[in-house]
């Protein structure tokens, strides 16, 4: 029984080729030949410049820490930048490490409001 879907070989193959065809000549043409004080060359003597804004993200101006918290256990990455002292970036963010910490707490059978005061004196 034959479903119709099978390809079958044909007799002859026929090969086929793409000629491209010539393009059509501009009327009016301008000459491509520039005078030395028309064109541009690049300098011989200039001094390599590279533009790695990756590199430029952490400056002298910010340190990083890697701080292993005593109470949570847990490993902490912070940016902090030096003139200010503020933290740029942490991770885990405060607000996760709170949030594990009242789970903590909550799961070692306190009460919510002594979790709660519990979660202030971490990281």
């Amino acid at each position: 029984m034959d479903t119709g879907l099978t390809t079958r070989p044909t007799g002859s193959v026929a090969q086929a080729s793409y000629v491209r065809p010539e393009a059509a000549p501009v009327r009016e043409a301008v000459a491509t030949q520039l005078a030395a004080a028309q064109s541009v060359t690049a300098a011989a003597d200039t001094a390599a410049s590279r533009n790695n804004t990756a590199h430029a993200k952490f400056a002298p101006s910010q340190s990083r820490d890697v701080i292993l918290d005593a109470q949570s256990r847990e490993v902490i990455f912070r940016v902090v930048d030096v003139r200010s002292g503020r933290v740029v970036r942490q991770v885990p963010d405060e607000a996760i490490m709170r949030l594990r910490a009242y789970n903590r707490a909550l799961a070692s059978g306190k009460s919510p409001l002594e979790a709660e005061s519990n979660t202030d004196s971490t990281a």
